[in-house]
């Protein structure tokens, strides 16, 4: 195999993480080149607008676990931190070689769900989060990662219209929010 490592930088991001501590992660292959901790990136999103940032810190991965690294090369899985607003198919390239790869495209939600407080006479029972604002802080906290998700207000202060691409998509993100405590009622598809 070719080592890509000496030619300029294309790591293209295809997942979102979120941490607590660090912020937003990008996760993404190194298609060329190499990439270091503290390094200046020319971030190149799908229309083709460009921002330089500073990779604050850099994972690879090592089985499931992720281990902390000075520099990557090409053919490496890595995650990024520093870049806040990054998103999936945008490219990091060197600041003096943009070098775009194709962008990913996101399919837009198919299917609307209204998510809400549960207003049954077994309110409070099941969960430990119950409130309209546990529900959107937690809805906000998803979007940071769940890019085919959409997250709108309706008229009631109580109920959140959730769009996501189909019934799995929201079945998963129903049940890993009653798994994390939230109590709430959703609508019919």
């Amino acid at each position: 195999y070719p080592d890509y490592s000496e030619e300029p930088l294309q790591l293209q991001i295809s997942s979102l993480a979120y941490d607590e501590y660090i912020g937003r992660l990008g996760i993404g292959r190194i298609y060329k080149g190499k990439v270091s901790k503290g390094q200046m990136v020319a971030i190149v999103d799908g229309e083709g607008n460009t921002v330089n940032k500073r990779v604050s810190k850099l994972f690879t991965y090592e089985g499931l676990k992720r281990v902390e690294k000075e520099v990557a090369y090409s053919g490496d899985i890595v995650m990024v931190s520093g870049l806040d607003d990054v998103s999936i198919g945008d490219t990091l390239c060197q600041t003096d070689a943009i070098l775009p790869m194709a962008p990913i495209i996101i399919e837009e939600p198919t299917m609307s769900m209204n998510f809400g407080v549960n207003s049954s006479p077994f309110a409070g029972q099941d969960g430990k989060y119950v409130t309209s604002r546990n529900i959107k802080e937690r809805l906000e906290r998803e979007l940071e990662v769940n890019v085919g998700l959409k997250v709108e207000a309706t008229e009631s202060a109580d109920q959140f219209k959730v769009s996501g691409r189909g019934e799995l998509h929201l079945t998963i993100l129903i049940e890993n929010m009653r798994r994390e405590g939230y109590e709430l009622q959703v609508s019919r598809p």
